[in-house]
């Protein structure tokens, strides 16, 4: 980013220049080709241009900074040079937009090309060569518990604290295909014994994404997060292996994938007895997604896993019971988003049926609702989106949500709520890893950019059971967390 805004100062610097020039001397100082662009780059775009109207909605969409939709209703033409800049603006955000806004940035920066190029701006759509970038996220966090289940235990010295770095690398390989690779690490504070705590790396993310490949979309392969299904109430930070394709039919867009999200162990020896049976547990959806209009959207889907449930009498099994279990699940889903002046509502819901089912209801439901005041970022649940923009100092975000879900209801290691709470994972009733089977709760949450590139959150959590009958007692406790994350 900073490379580029030192080459648009560049330009920004040296066209005047050459336009005095110009001037000075009564006659071309450069080539007529050149002379030309730069006399067409200077010039106004015409007021009934389309240009106005989609940086229009770019702006109210929060995708460039210091302007908003009142400053493209032709109260004054801007040049084409101009206009790259605030073209330029919005390519940085472009991850942060939708698929209709980066369309519409798509066809900005064909437009704006050859401007957008002089700038330095680094777009697939005006330059061919391979790009690369290279950024870093440190974490540092303060959790606690007041657990009211049988077995477990409130956190207590170093447990409370851990720190997480990570080192995101991220480029394009041509103009249809990108990759993406992050390495992370995490500790607790205190905890370090001879490089066996936090100097362990690995890639948590790695994925292709290539587009228009044999007719479909869009085709992401490889390891990346859980984000194929609902808004949320199904979803997963790290570590999902599978394949996600895209596919628009007008307005409305089919999603499909198939996803490893709960491995089984790996054999220690290959050529002998294995300690695992190379089955991964998967998850199979197929999802359409399409917006009623310009504030509300929608999504409705079927799934198919092979996850199984399982219970022990002290409620260390994967479900949060002391009874029951099941071989496999499959169910269908449906949730909307709106935005409701200057807050975002989001509601998904969840209806299953349990295929060998002992001890449990057999169709188990689910539900979830949000409000918050991250109407710029996808309609996603917290914490899968920022309530905050990172770059812009004295933002500040909430967010309020409620969810309420039967045992079952959601494959164990797909349930997105899983990992905001904290426990001993080992102990009974972990709600860490356990956060959304047999749960109904509150979750609160806010988010501050104290400085530049720096956010701090605090957020709790006020869990009790949702069957009481399947455990023996109501209550979780509550869980808190406050965190500050560093990006460059």
């Amino acid at each position: 980013m900073m490379r580029r805004m030192k080459q648009a100062k560049k330009w920004l610097a040296i066209v005047p220049l050459a336009l005095l020039s110009i001037t000075m001397a009564g006659t071309p100082a450069l080539t007529n080709t050149v002379h030309a662009a730069a006399v067409q780059s200077f010039s106004d775009v015409p007021a009934d241009h389309w240009a106005y109207q989609a940086v229009g909605k770019l702006a109210k969409a929060g995708l460039i900074d210091g302007y908003n939709d009142k400053a493209f209703k032709g109260d004054r033409t801007l040049s084409r040079y101009e206009f790259a800049i605030v073209v330029a603006k919005a390519i940085d955000k472009l991850e942060k937009a939708d698929e209709t806004n980066q369309k519409l940035i798509d066809k900005l920066s064909i437009e704006f090309a050859t401007e957008l190029n002089r700038l330095g701006a680094r777009v697939a759509k005006v330059e061919s060569k391979t790009n690369t970038w290279v950024s870093g996220e440190t974490r540092v966090r303060y959790f606690g518990n007041e657990p009211k289940a049988p077995g477990t235990t409130k956190l207590h010295g170093s447990d409370s604290f851990d720190f997480r770095q990570r080192i995101k690398f991220q480029g394009t390989i041509n103009d249809d295909i990108s990759w993406m690779a992050r390495l992370s690490a995490s500790s607790k504070f205190g905890n370090y014994n001879n490089g066996t705590d936090g100097s362990n790396a690995s890639f948590d993310l790695l994925a292709v994404t290539a587009k228009n490949v044999i007719g479909i979309d869009k085709v992401r392969i490889g390891r990346f997060p859980y984000d194929n299904f609902t808004h949320g109430l199904f979803g997963k930070a790290i570590g999902v292996d599978g394949i996600r394709i895209d596919e628009g039919f007008g307005n409305v867009t089919f999603t499909g994938s198939v996803n490893n999200i709960k491995g089984n162990g790996i054999a220690t020896n290959i050529s002998g007895p294995a300690s695992a049976s190379g089955d991964a547990n998967t998850l199979t959806t197929a999802q359409l997604s399409g917006k009623a209009n310009d504030n509300l959207g929608w999504k409705a889907g079927y799934y198919w896993s092979d996850v199984s449930g399982t219970s022990t009498a002290d409620g260390k099994g994967s479900l949060n019971t002391r009874t029951g279990s099941f071989s496999q699940s499959k169910g269908w889903a449906a949730g909307f988003d709106a935005k409701l002046g200057g807050v975002m509502l989001i509601g998904d819901y969840v209806s299953t049926q349990l295929q060998g089912a002992s001890n449990l209801p057999t169709s188990p439901k689910g539900w979830s609702v949000e409000l918050s005041s991250a109407t710029k970022q996808p309609p996603i649940y917290f914490s899968g989106k920022y309530l905050v923009d990172a770059k812009k100092a004295g933002d500040f975000g909430w967010s309020v949500s409620y969810r309420s879900v039967d045992a079952g209801a959601i494959p164990s290691g797909a349930g997105g709520f899983d990992a905001q709470a904290v426990s001993y994972p080992a102990e009974a009733y972990s709600t860490l890893g356990k956060g959304t089977d047999n749960v109904k709760g509150l979750y609160v949450a806010f988010q501050s950019t104290v400085s530049k590139n720096v956010i701090w959150t605090i957020e709790g959590q006020d869990l009790k059971i949702k069957n009481s009958s399947l455990t023996g007692f109501e209550n979780l406790g509550k869980t808190y967390m406050t965190k500050f994350e560093f990006f460059y």
